[in-house]
């Protein structure tokens, strides 16, 4: 049988919904899976043994009511018998409901039990529920209860070594090596420019190299965090370490000895390829839904909620976005300083 996974949109989502695919897959070795993404996310689903085929979804191609109706039907010839729609949005209910799937299992919304064969209730104050509630549109199909898996991601040993390679002509072999997370996807989803000098400076007190990580745009607000450091924690700064690709940027990642800063993507990436986090969350963002393999050692999480759990009075942190900033002010790095200085110490051990 053919399954269709979808997941649209962000590329830390579509890591997480591979364990969709690994799941079916592992209980149900003889099916095919086709894994529908969009082209930017490639790089975190490439070369997965779990996935047969990825299927692109172009938002630009197929925007429109029309056009999606006509992508799906696009879709009828593979012959899907199920289609998992993880992102249960208009850009994959259509496609998933006009594909031809007889079983299509998705998110259970008002609108969505006309659409969908099976509808999945997600479970309330579950932690790690960004994998807990895509497991359950497994068990919806499978009828068993499954095992929470974390995302992976799969290198090939070309790609390490030439990572290693630019390592080797850049840094310096004998120091520990912690990439940045400096920015986040926008300013609600970053540490506010001088709260994050103040935590690398904390990280510089040992004597480690640390690798900023930044979109091509986001240069110049990345810049304007160099420049707020103390002259001493500028010089263990390597700002232009630039990889060519996504995939060139994970295999530096993983030769990485921890990853330090705002919550998004690349937390998620540096955890698939089981190197060390420190997050600090934004105060909209629910930690508990996205703070996966937390242990207090290897991956810890900060979030405002922790300090100030009277701010929120029992709301869910997204009811916050319009404040993130506002919320951003409380969150002192000497709040976590002690926790962080802990987990650099123990990575420069």
């Amino acid at each position: 049988m053919k399954v269709l996974v979808i997941q649209n949109k962000m590329i830390g989502d579509v890591l997480t919904s591979t364990v969709i695919c690994e799941t079916i897959k592992k209980h149900q070795p003889n099916w095919e899976i086709h894994y529908m993404i969009q082209p930017n996310t490639l790089a975190v689903v490439e070369n997965n043994p779990f996935i047969d085929k990825i299927v692109f979804f172009e938002p630009q191609k197929h925007k429109g009511f029309f056009k999606l109706i006509s992508f799906g039907a696009s879709l009828a010839p593979e012959k899907y018998g199920v289609v998992i729609d993880a992102y249960g949005k208009w850009e994959s209910i259509l496609p998933a409901y006009f594909c031809g799937a007889k079983i299509r299992i998705g998110f259970k919304k008002w609108y969505t039990s006309v659409l969908f064969t099976t509808t999945v209730v997600q479970e309330k104050n579950i932690e790690g529920s960004a994998v807990y509630h895509r497991l359950q549109l497994v068990e919806a199909l499978l009828k068993v209860k499954t095992e929470i898996i974390f995302p992976k991601i799969y290198l090939t040993d070309t790609e390490i070594n030439q990572a290693k390679t630019g390592i080797r002509e850049r840094l310096n072999p004998a120091l520990k090596m912690i990439m940045i997370s400096v920015l986040g996807s926008g300013k609600s989803k970053s540490l506010p420019p001088e709260k994050m000098a103040q935590t690398l400076d904390i990280i510089a007190e040992r004597d480690v190299q640390l690798l900023f990580n930044f979109m091509p745009d986001q240069k110049e607000d990345a810049k304007i965090i160099y420049n707020l450091c103390k002259p001493q924690t500028q010089q263990k700064i390597v700002f232009d370490f630039y990889t060519k690709s996504l995939r060139a940027f994970l295999a530096v990642l993983s030769q990485c000895d921890a990853l330090i800063g705002n919550e998004g993507g690349a937390v998620n990436m540096a955890k698939a390829l089981n190197i060390k986090t420190f997050t600090i969350f934004s105060p909209w963002i629910n930690k508990s839904s996205w703070n996966m393999l937390s242990d207090q050692e290897n991956h810890i999480a900060v979030h405002l909620k922790d300090y100030f759990p009277d701010v929120y009075e029992n709301r869910h942190p997204k009811e916050f976005k319009r404040k993130s900033l506002e919320l951003y002010n409380k969150l002192d790095s000497t709040l976590y300083k002690e926790s962080l200085q802990e987990f650099v110490k123990r990575i420069s051990l």
